[in-house]
């Protein structure tokens, strides 16, 4: 394929009142998408655990979704006076996204899983797009296990593959285990590398994924704080030019239900990357949301003519001159070198003592 516009969603997030609230919302970005004749379709992180609430029907979760339901712009008198109570009932009884989250995992979490996979792969068929579903934590088939996860549907509606977040955050280990490594998946639109959240913040993580065969680098994220974000982002720009790739971010923003750690929403700036060299400002940046708050649908062409030429024409040669069996030696050397040093604890103390000097040279 040599050119194809990609689409990624910022999406904020919301308790829906059935299943099928939950996938008429998602159309409402995929009709946009598919208006800008879009072939591949980003989803943000943890928009997934949107369908929660749709699947229990236990006291707290009633009053959570009548709450989400008096906060509605086209909300009627009565409905905003109900909401209003349930609110305050929810929050007397400490309900929220995150319990109702752990409650369902516990009783019924291939539940979940089916309802996602039904939702996410029946959108890619009726759209005949590729799907890169937004994370949930989900258990995974191969070991039941509960991870933080994403799915890749291709455009008949079939699982193409699946991500789980590698390097979690604090708050992702009340719910799910860190998953165990990073694999390229396969598509209609090239071969993807998804990297969820902080994992994109490991240069080693998106070297892994180039010399698997990635074409372009997907990135999800849900920040509960700027400061992340703005990690998150800087940490996308330097994989996707490291390795001369396309690159993809969709951020959750909004209201953060999910009761973790932090009561700050959600935020961040969903963007289409390109190599700095094919961006007409040599930024990398193709297209970028204005906001940080609010729900969108960007697009941009990829043109991967133009990609194959900039890696046998650019002045810094990292995907021609440099073999996945050198990089291996290289990294090899490296990790080895590195297991040999002390802990960064241990180096700072040495130092104190006059032991070791900043160069990590024993003094003589």
């Amino acid at each position: 394929m040599d050119k194809y516009t990609v689409a990624s969603v910022q999406l904020r997030m919301r308790l829906p009142q059935t299943v099928e609230d939950f996938r008429n919302d998602l159309r409402r970005f995929l009709r946009a998408a598919d208006a800008k004749r879009a072939r591949l379709i980003v989803f943000p992180e943890l928009a997934g655990a949107m369908l929660v609430p749709a699947l229990l029907d236990d006291t707290r979760t009633r009053m959570l979704r009548r709450a989400e339901a008096g906060r509605q712009r086209d909300a009627g008198v009565w409905r905003r006076l109900t909401g209003a109570a349930s609110g305050w009932l929810a929050s007397v009884l400490k309900a929220d996204l995150g319990t109702a989250t752990s409650g369902l995992l516990d009783v019924a979490p291939n539940s979940l899983r089916d309802a996602y996979v039904d939702i996410f792969g029946g959108l890619a068929r009726e759209y005949g797009v590729t799907i890169v579903a937004p994370s949930a934590y989900l258990p995974d088939q191969s070991d039941g296990l509960i991870y933080n996860l994403a799915a890749v549907f291709g455009a008949n509606g079939d699982l193409l593959g699946q991500q789980s977040k590698v390097m979690g955050y604090p708050d992702d280990q009340a719910f799910a285990r860190r998953g165990r490594t990073w694999e390229v998946i396969a598509s209609e639109v090239g071969r993807i590398g998804l990297m969820l959240g902080s994992d994109v913040l490991y240069p080693e993580v998106g070297r892994l994924l180039a010399y698997q065969g990635a074409e372009v680098l997907v990135v999800q994220g849900a920040c509960p704080n700027m400061a992340l974000y703005h990690k998150l982002r800087t940490g996308i720009l330097a994989r996707m030019q490291d390795n001369q790739l396309f690159a993809v971010a969709s951020f959750l923003v909004g209201k953060n239900f999910l009761g973790r750690s932090s009561a700050e929403p959600f935020t961040g700036r969903s963007a289409i990357f390109a190599p700095q060299e094919l961006t007409p400002r040599f930024n990398g940046v193709l297209v970028e949301m204005g906001s940080n708050q609010s729900e969108g649908v960007l697009s941009a062409e990829w043109d991967f003519v133009a990609l194959k030429r900039l890696w046998e024409t650019s002045d810094t040669p990292v995907r021609r001159e440099l073999s996945s069996t050198d990089m291996g030696q290289v990294v090899a050397a490296l990790y080895t070198q590195l297991r040999s040093l002390p802990p960064p604890s241990a180096v700072q103390l040495l130092a104190e003592e006059g032991i070791f000097d900043r160069g990590l040279k024993f003094r003589a």
